[in-house]
């Protein structure tokens, strides 16, 4: 425990206006593990409010947004201003919010890649992380802050994808029956909830070619749409394995989320050796893989080995839900924003 009297203004989306389609989001796990460390930590959910209260006179919403932070911001009297995204304000916004509340510490965390050479999106979400960047005291990436030539590394720290053992509950390693070997899920915009028309993702060329001798659970391509909700965890508990595929080149430590719901949820999860995860689990936790030769030779040995599968599949979630576990991340987050130290050092913290 850092601080039982601190409180955080959270500002991130909660997801209400999908009925629970996305109750295992980022968001959801950090603030269940603010609470987990005795903090009062009250959620707006930015979204979900320009989303509920669009009119002739606010079209975007952002005028509710902003008086939705402000009026918060009055009565509650927090001493940390948390932002997760947060796109529809815009850089005058925050300045303005900034100015009028100079004794709140404010921070963002960032989830999204910001992979320079080819990556997704890139220019759009250096703008989108950059947009806060300026307003904000601390930041937080799920990137080696290293490889990123626009920040300042004293005031930006990576932080992994959070697992939360009230959310990644499954040890699906203890299965006895599996319907399918290989768990794929890759998503083109999760508020839609279902395929983009006309996208294309250079996963699909990984995809392409795994062994044939592979049964694959695959959602996300081929017009097989996107899995959400409780129907996602039904899905991956039928896999033996999962593959962890991130959009755009390899950069350090980044990942998408999905990550956490495979070695949360103990099954075999493989991941390239470009993204350094070998600095967090061994080759005893995870399986890492240098091309797609590699991956195939993998996949084949682990399907027919069940032993080593198992006990890689066991200690991958024992190791990671303890050091990514959100309770974890979340004081990480603290300790920083409160220059305090925390309770116990992670390879992974700096």
């Amino acid at each position: 425990m850092l601080n039982s009297n601190l409180k955080i203004l959270h500002i991130c989306d909660m997801h209400i206006r999908h009925y629970g389609r996305l109750f295992y989001s980022t968001g959801r796990k950090l603030q269940n593990g603010f609470i987990k460390n005795n903090v009062n930590c009250l959620n707006l959910s930015d979204r979900d409010v320009t989303k509920l209260n669009k009119s002739i006179l606010d079209i975007s919403g952002k005028k509710a947004l902003l008086n939705s932070i402000i009026e918060s911001i009055n009565h509650f009297k927090p001493d940390v201003i948390l932002i997760g995204h947060v796109d529809k304000l815009d850089y005058l916004d925050f300045i303005t919010l900034k100015e009028k509340n100079a004794n709140i510490i404010f921070a963002q965390w960032f989830l999204d890649p910001l992979i320079k050479d080819g990556g997704p999106d890139y220019e759009k979400n250096k703008k989108r992380f950059l947009n806060k960047y300026q307003v904000c005291d601390f930041n937080f990436v799920t990137t080696c802050p290293s490889k990123l030539d626009f920040v300042d590394e004293k005031k930006t720290f990576f932080i992994p994808n959070p697992i939360d053992p009230t959310i990644d509950c499954f040890n699906i390693y203890e299965n006895d029956h599996y319907e399918k070997d290989l768990f794929i899920a890759i998503s083109h915009g999760q508020h839609r909830g279902i395929l983009k028309s006309g996208f294309e993702d250079d996963r699909v060329d990984t995809i392409n070619k795994i062994s044939t001798n592979i049964n694959l659970n695959l959602f996300g391509v081929y017009k097989i749409n996107p899995i959400w909700g409780n129907e996602f965890f039904n899905q991956l508990k039928v896999c033996k394995m999962g593959l962890n595929l991130s959009r755009g080149k390899p950069i350090k430590y980044y990942s998408s989320d999905r990550i956490a719901s495979l070695l949360g949820n103990g099954i075999l999860t493989f991941i390239h050796s470009d993204y350094h995860y070998q600095d967090f689990l061994t080759s005893d936790e995870i399986v890492f893989y240098k091309n797609i030769e590699d991956l195939n030779e993998k996949l084949l040995f682990y399907k027919k080995n069940d032993e080593q599968r198992i006990k890689i599949s066991r200690n991958g979630k024992i190791k990671s839900s303890e050091m990514f576990n959100n309770k974890v991340v979340s004081e990480f987050i603290l300790s920083k924003i409160l220059e305090k130290p925390i309770s116990k050092n992670y390879n992974w913290m700096r």
